[in-house]
């Protein structure tokens, strides 16, 4: 499944050992697999990297908006994935097997966005 063993465990059982439903069970049940993360040393982590890294100037510093990936559903953890991608001069949606143009594609409700440096 490529979720850790005690989450796949976890998921079989409470869906009669349904490969397909435990993975959705699993991802609609995060919220009881959390574990507490270390904030402090995840913050001193961040901080050496920026320290570390070099600096760049390697071509214009302006970007354009290309794709980006939305959700539909009741929570992150729940629903359904699409993804609009802007090309020839117009925004198409992908969903699933579906392709077609999308007239007002939802940029605000954007979970990832590709930027394509101009």
């Amino acid at each position: 499944m490529g979720l850790p063993e005690d989450q796949c465990k976890r998921g079989l059982k409470e869906t009669d050992n349904n490969v397909e439903r435990a993975i959705d069970w699993i991802f609609c049940h995060q919220e009881e697999f959390a574990t507490q993360m270390d904030v402090d040393s995840g913050v001193e982590c961040i901080a050496a990297a920026a320290a570390a890294a070099p600096e760049f100037s390697d071509g214009s510093e302006k970007y354009k908006l290309v794709a980006f990936i939305s959700h539909m559903g009741n929570s992150t953890l729940c629903g359904h994935y699409v993804c609009h991608i802007f090309k020839d001069g117009k925004w198409v949606i992908f969903n699933d097997n579906k392709v077609a143009v999308s007239e007002k594609p939802p940029k605000h409700l954007g979970y990832l966005y590709l930027y394509k440096r101009i």
